[in-house]
């Protein structure tokens, strides 16, 4: 939404519905109403000729075809925020509402400065920010090696105990596993960043995300190879913008094997972590991916290693893996599989329920030498 005066386009069932959206409007200065229409065909007709900025609209989940209405100008009208009156606030109403895309539901009571603080916050929320959070790049560099372990728990960390505000996204967008492990059901994912990219924006981006914990907020990854391939990286890259805009950090998990859309969030990330694990085919794999980055342009200090796994049977050491690859890893973490596994099956971060375990504790410092100074938060 522009910072100049949004142009209102209202929608009316009933003529005490009609008389009431007009005074919120005049009670809001810095709106303009363009249209007051109680017809379905010529209120959509303006809608999509004047693509106005905001759709004011008096709501009855009953009415029929009020909901094909709205679904159709979400399409056609898409730079359009749409914002409800109603007199029925009951819970599934507000939820229908929001389904259909209504940024600001509206009370029957509600008056014209309460109108025009709806309109502030949309203005708001549509503004470009200037502050901007940091994006960590976790990625395994094989499957298995337990990099969304990490990235789930360095998330936790700094939003739990360092008191940032931290989005996690899931970028292994055909096979991602961040909401098992917080045992979360999310009913929407990135493939909706997809369906509402004409119009997304940060209050948008923020109902496609779930609560994990106070401060801690998922966005999911479809889950689906089908789903998966209609996500781009202009898609990922909006989705990391935006949460950037909103979170002092922004975790990303990323799959072992570079797609477009983790090109888009390697080329934006402060720092990659890479995770592999102290054996023959571990280094292996370590290689290509460091030799990977390397083609892709990011300096050695944008990159770091973390090996996971240390001192399992049979495994190298740390010693090792630093001659091998020519490089120190950042952080070893220890091998303690029966936590991670307990974690995984009960859907808790180990941080969380196992904060003694010496794998939480050196992820725990490892969230502070990467951490500090950004638990200011946002």
């Amino acid at each position: 939404m522009s910072n100049n005066v949004p142009q209102i386009l209202a929608y009316h069932l009933t003529r005490q519905g009609g008389e009431r959206l007009r005074q919120l409007v005049s009670g809001a200065p810095q709106a303009k109403l363009l249209g007051l229409e109680s017809a379905v065909e010529e209120f959509e007709r303006k809608a999509l000729q004047l693509q106005p900025e905001v759709l004011l609209v008096e709501f009855d989940p009953e009415e029929a075809g009020l909901s094909e209405l709205l679904a159709r100008l979400r399409r056609g009208a898409h730079r359009a925020s749409l914002v409800a009156w109603s007199h029925n606030l009951s819970s599934e109403a507000i939820l229908l509402a929001m389904r259909l895309g209504v940024r600001e539901y509206l009370p029957s009571q509600a008056d014209g400065p309460a109108f025009a603080d709806a309109l502030q916050r949309l203005m708001a929320s549509s503004a470009p920010s200037d502050q901007q959070g940091t994006l960590l790049g976790v990625m395994g560099v094989k499957g298995g090696v337990g990099a969304s372990s990490l990235a789930l728990s360095l998330a936790w960390v700094a939003s739990q105990s360092m008191g940032a505000r931290v989005a996690l996204v899931d970028l292994d967008l055909a096979g991602g596993d961040l909401a098992a492990l917080l045992d979360i059901e999310p009913t929407r994912s990135m493939l909706h960043v997809v369906e509402e990219f004409e119009r997304l924006d940060s209050l948008l981006m923020d109902s496609l995300m779930v609560d994990a914990a106070p401060g801690l907020r998922l966005l999911a990854s479809p889950g689906d190879a089908v789903a998966a391939e209609e996500i781009k990286g202009p898609h990922v890259e909006r989705a990391l913008e935006l949460a950037l805009s909103e979170h002092a950090l922004v975790v990303a998990d990323l799959p072992s094997r570079v797609d477009e859309a983790s090109l888009a969030a390697l080329d934006r990330a402060k720092l990659l972590l890479l995770v592999t694990e102290p054996t023959v085919l571990g280094l292996k794999a370590a290689r290509r991916a460091l030799e990977l980055c390397h083609n892709l342009g990011r300096e050695k200090d944008e990159v770091a290693l973390v090996v996971n796994r240390h001192g399992a049977k049979q495994c190298l050491s740390a010693k090792e893996v630093a001659r091998v690859l020519k490089m120190d890893p950042m952080a070893v973490l220890p091998n303690e599989s029966p936590v991670l596994m307990a974690a995984a099956n009960a859907g808790r971060p180990p941080v969380r329920d196992w904060p003694r375990s010496k794998w939480s504790k050196s992820v725990a410092a490892l969230a502070k030498e990467l951490f500090s100074g950004n638990g200011d938060g946002k």
